[in-house]
């Protein structure tokens, strides 16, 4: 049986459509042409559609972006109402037990928080955010997520701009802006085998015993950018790099690899 992996986003429980598209057997791409579909339906109908289906992308094996959505409890219902026979009951019952999950998972965290004080929950994410490497924009909206749980005003924390003038972008956006001629997935490689990036794994919220893997900029890479919070889940962190520098970076990889 497959899993969803259900996760908050923004208040939002979600998951990826190509999650759903194993779940219903189908083909990614034939789902997001249906996916489509309702949003026109749903658009015609004076509906929000974000409030079932969230545009989204994701980088794939080749290092090119490609398009997906992240579904609702809504959009899924939706989803599962155009299945007929098994295929239908079993999806709707994965997917009803998944978000089911999240929503314990999260509700139980809620309760926790409540027993340790502000204080140490501030402290905690000091903590959190040193061991994550994460730059100073991800740790005010760290901290600010937290002040919102309580209810407490945020005006008072500064919008941070990342390291001041400096611009901060994907690998695959630079990439493609210099016209490098090579994919991020090639080029983490690379940065991997040199000591410029590392792999990291936490243990997955929604299913026991898996772990989820995500990259970092090590000490040696925060040279040369950013580690940032994910913004699908703050346990993980994503690589940003700096514009100005990254075909410095670029070329020092590629020559030590050719050398």
């Amino acid at each position: 049986m497959y899993d969803l992996t259900v996760f908050e986003q923004n208040g939002q429980l979600l998951t990826d459509s190509r999650e759903v598209a194993v779940a219903v057997e189908s083909r990614h791409a034939d789902l997001l042409e249906k996916i489509n579909g309702f949003i026109l339906h749903l658009t015609d109908g004076d509906f929000r559609s974000l409030d079932y289906f969230v545009p989204n992308s994701y980088i794939d094996s080749k290092g090119e972006e490609r398009p997906c959505f992240l579904c609702t409890k809504k959009g899924c219902d939706m989803i599962a109402n155009k299945l007929q026979g098994k295929k239908g009951v079993q999806f709707t019952a994965r997917y009803i037990e998944a978000f089911d999950k999240m929503k314990e998972f999260i509700e139980k965290g809620v309760q926790y928080s409540k027993q340790v004080s502000f204080k140490e929950q501030v402290e905690c994410i000091g903590v959190v955010a040193d061991i994550l490497r994460v730059n100073d924009a991800s740790k005010i909206m760290m901290i600010g997520k937290l002040y919102n749980s309580y209810d407490l005003p945020t005006e008072f924390l500064q919008n941070y701009e990342y390291n001041g003038s400096r611009e901060l972008k994907s690998a695959t956006d630079l990439l493609k802006r210099y016209d490098l001629g090579m994919s991020a997935k090639n080029l983490n490689i690379l940065l991997i085998e040199h000591g410029y990036l590392e792999e990291r794994c936490r243990r997955s919220t929604t299913t026991p015993g898996k772990e989820k893997k995500y990259k970092a900029l090590t000490e040696k890479g925060l040279k040369y950018g950013e580690n940032a919070v994910s913004p699908q889940n703050q346990r993980e962190v994503q690589p940003m790099y700096y514009a100005d520098s990254f075909k410095k970076l670029f070329n020092m990889v590629v020559s030590q690899e050719v050398a």
